[in-house]
């Protein structure tokens, strides 16, 4: 009994000096415990995760009398409000001319009318006698659609006007597009967007917001550097074979052009893969898409002057200048002037060629340098030249495939080659769609000349910025085929003119597709990708390798130990990656990212990496918690201790 008396006494006496040694310990262990919270892994690039508003090429036209709404792509179409005398307001839909050659007149009006009665009194008013009358439905309303025909220079075109009523509103769609080309389906998919607001069920455009989560943005972080921006300059040559043939005043004209798209680096040697409609321009369609611009203009009047010659009539000049002005009016006729134009070809009295063609790719953080007395590219630091590699792009606009409707079948990719650099570029890896599915996550990267700014003052968007590629993401709404056989995948990514050629990854950050076309719909999300294995047999051909070299490693392994917050060896990785590649677009962004967070204390390796790891801090805060946690309650033991020693008997005597 002796011993545990001495113990209890000596607890006693020293209840003090124990009571502060256990709040010293105490206040120690929680001290600890709270700089092990505070110091828990913190991600330094949750600010990287914020969602981010891209701009929304889709805007909602309402009508002057507000009898109906109709969603269009404003890149792709321009509306002009004019009024027609007969009926009332009148909206003319033009196709901007990167994309062809449409319009679409909506009238709208008010009438007790009903729609036989309406039908006849539109087709008396028409200045043009119509061919045809049919009865069909549009959007589930009865209308009519009239053809009429009208001659020019001698040949004979259509356009077509739909008659609807909605209640006692009316409404009279004119379609004019050529026969040469695609534009029809333009006008079909623009006129499947128009709502009437007098209707009882009135269609409402939905709307979503996808959050972008930090996968995504580790994706982007690995493939932006492979991101390319193309620019293809070149020079038409049109020879006047026959002078006495085709009334030409010149021997030969010469104009040039350009086209702009993205691209992606699939070899460290500055391999880079594209559209082929990026990347080459067939004679016959470089002359229709310069025909009407303004610096051709003198070149396009001569040869109406000689196409009405060669039918036998002496034009005026104010003539001339009418039918040049109607070129850019109404589509039927342009569509007898390219007609006579591939004449023209077919039979050798002009001649039209490609000459003096320069590829320009920028792969970095310098803008596309312009020098604008010259309209040249200015190479760069990080725009580079390139050559012309191969492609499998069919000629759809050679005289046989415009018209004869012969048309050839092919893919829609090119390859490139950087030249004059002995700087590496980080490769891409490609993919396959044979895992795709309905519902599969892609993400899009390219550059959309619509955001890629101005170097004017008054933009609203910086030039300097124009580096930067603009990432979209969405879903495979449907794995489909093209008359080839072959697959095409379609998306709700949104994409625009400048995103063809760009890539579209899974969510493994490969290549599984190229963006190519759009189909334009009320929702503006149905666009289409060609698919990576189309590329894959070029590269085959041209004994083209996608392994990834030295640099490509580094980067990825770089990437991976930022990712892991092992920051020193991170950096590592990056200063070896950027002696490979000087110009690379972001690496001197991680060198800094990763300085930063050595410099706080953020690395998750050797001692500190221990204390900070997650399952490490863990261990630590039972430990010093439970330690804290003991101490207090020892010390309140000892406080309260004397009140139990009082009630106790003296156990010493008797």
């Amino acid at each position: 009994m002796d011993q545990p008396l001495s113990i209890i006494t000596f607890v006693l006496e020293k209840r003090k000096i124990l009571i502060s040694l256990f709040l010293i310990i105490g206040m120690f262990s929680a001290t600890i415990f709270t700089v092990i919270i505070a110091q828990r892994p913190q991600d330094i690039r949750s600010k990287a995760s914020e969602s981010v508003d891209l701009p929304k090429l889709t805007t909602e036209f309402i009508s002057p009398l507000r009898y109906y709404k109709l969603s269009y792509d404003q890149g792709r179409w321009t509306p002009v409000v004019k009024t027609d005398e007969a009926f009332g307001p009148r909206v003319v839909f033009n196709l901007n001319e990167e994309y062809g050659n449409a319009r679409l007149d909506i009238i709208e009006g008010k009438s007790q009318k009903d729609l036989e009665a309406l039908k006849n009194e539109i087709i008396e008013k028409s200045p043009t006698p119509s061919v045809k009358i049919e009865a069909v439905e549009f959007n589930g309303k009865p209308s009519y659609l009239i053809s009429y025909k009208e001659e020019i220079i001698g040949q004979d075109v259509y356009y077509y006007q739909q008659i609807v009523k909605d209640g006692d509103n009316f409404f009279i769609f004119e379609k004019r597009a050529p026969q040469l080309g695609y534009d029809n389906a333009l006008l079909d998919n623009l006129l499947q967007n128009i709502s009437f607001t007098n209707s009882e069920t009135e269609k409402v455009k939905g709307a979503s917001d996808s959050p972008v989560d930090l996968s995504t943005v580790e994706l982007v972080d690995l493939v932006r550097p492979s991101i390319t921006n193309i620019i293809y300059v070149y020079c038409l040559k049109i020879s006047n074979l026959q002078p006495a043939s085709s009334y030409l005043s010149q021997p030969q004209y010469n104009f040039c052009g350009s086209q702009k798209g993205s691209g992606f680096i699939i070899n460290e040697e500055g391999v880079v893969a594209t559209n082929g409609h990026v990347a080459k321009v067939y004679p016959e369609e470089g002359l229709i898409t310069n025909l009407l611009y303004m610096n051709n203009k003198a070149f396009s009047a001569d040869l109406i002057k000689g196409v009405y010659l060669s039918k036998g009539q002496n034009p005026t000049e104010s003539r001339i200048e009418a039918f040049y002005q109607q070129l850019n009016l109404n589509p039927q006729y342009l569509d007898r002037f390219l007609t006579e134009i591939f004449r023209m070809i077919k039979d050798k009295v002009i001649n039209v060629e490609v000459v003096d063609e320069k590829y320009y790719v920028n792969v970095g953080n310098e803008p596309v340098k312009v020098d604008y007395r010259t309209n040249a590219i200015i190479p760069s630091s990080t725009t580079y030249t390139a050559k012309f590699i191969d492609s499998n792009y069919p000629n759809k606009y050679s005289y046989d495939a415009i018209v004869n409707k012969n048309y050839q079948r092919g893919h829609d990719v090119a390859i490139l080659k950087i030249e004059n650099s002995s700087n590496l570029f980080p490769t891409l890896k490609l993919g396959d769609v044979k895992n795709l599915r309905e519902g599969s996550h892609i993400i899009i990267a390219g550059y959309p000349t619509l955001v890629e700014g101005n170097i004017d003052p008054r933009s609203a968007i910086s030039y300097k910025t124009s580096t930067k590629p603009t990432i979209t993401q969405g879903i495979v709404s449907s794995v489909k085929e093209d008359l080839t056989g072959s697959t095409i995948l379609q998306t709700d990514a949104s994409i625009d003119h400048g995103n063809s050629g760009g890539p579209a990854f899974n969510l493994g950050g490969e290549v599984i597709g190229i963006a190519t076309f759009v189909a334009e719909s009320k929702s503006g999300n149905f666009n289409f990708l060609r698919e990576v294995n189309e590329l894959k047999t070029l590269m085959s051909k041209n004994k083209i390798d996608n392994s990834l070299g030295k640099l490509s490693r580094l980067w990825r392994d770089g990437l991976e130990s930022f990712r892991n917050k092992r920051y020193g060896k991170a950096l590592k990785y990056f200063k070896q990656a950027q002696g490979l590649s000087p110009s690379h677009p972001t690496v001197g962004e991680f060198i800094s990212l990763s300085q930063e967070a050595i410099a706080k204390g953020e690395s998750m390796e050797g001692f500190n990496g221990f204390v900070k790891s997650e399952e490490s801090s863990n261990v630590l805060l039972i430990v010093f918690g439970g330690i804290s946690l003991s101490s207090f309650m020892s010390a309140g033991f000892l406080a309260i201790l004397p009140l139990f020693a009082k009630r106790q008997p003296d156990l010493s005597k008797g």
